[in-house]
């Protein structure tokens, strides 16, 4: 936890951030981000959002938490696999949905899909791993 506080503030002073600058662009609130950066423990949906705010691939605090020496970026290739760049999540999340559909129940009418799909990214968005609509750029 230490070492992923410490790249989380170095990150922050990459980005130019101040602590409640950071936090408010992470939609979380100043006590909750200063857990992060006090190496304390918090909820998975914590670490997506400072992943997303800060332009890091989502899952980027796990793997540093399992051992991983320094956050990957969105986009970056890591061990042949590419990450997804953090702009365009949302309609990422639609085609994976869609395309997860086709294959397990081919019958499914295209309206109840792409209901499915909505559903989905609207939960991505909850949980942080999609940035809220108007914000899908990368900081």
């Amino acid at each position: 936890m230490q070492r992923l506080a410490r790249l989380v503030i170095q990150r922050r002073r990459e980005l130019g951030l101040h602590k409640v600058e950071a936090a408010t662009a992470a939609g979380l609130t100043h006590t909750t981000y200063m857990r992060v950066e006090n190496a304390q423990s918090v909820r998975d949906v914590t670490y997506a959002k400072i992943e997303a705010a800060f332009g890091w691939a989502p899952g980027a605090c796990a793997a540093i938490l399992e051992g991983v020496q320094e956050a990957q970026l969105a986009g970056d290739v890591v061990g042949g696999t590419r990450f997804a760049p953090a702009s365009g999540m949302d309609e990422e999340a639609r085609k994976a949905v869609h395309d997860a559909v086709i294959a397990v129940m081919p019958d499914v009418p295209a309206g109840q899909m792409a209901k499915l799909s909505e559903a989905v990214v609207e939960m991505l968005r909850e949980r942080g791993v999609v940035p809220p609509k108007g914000e899908n750029t990368t900081p």
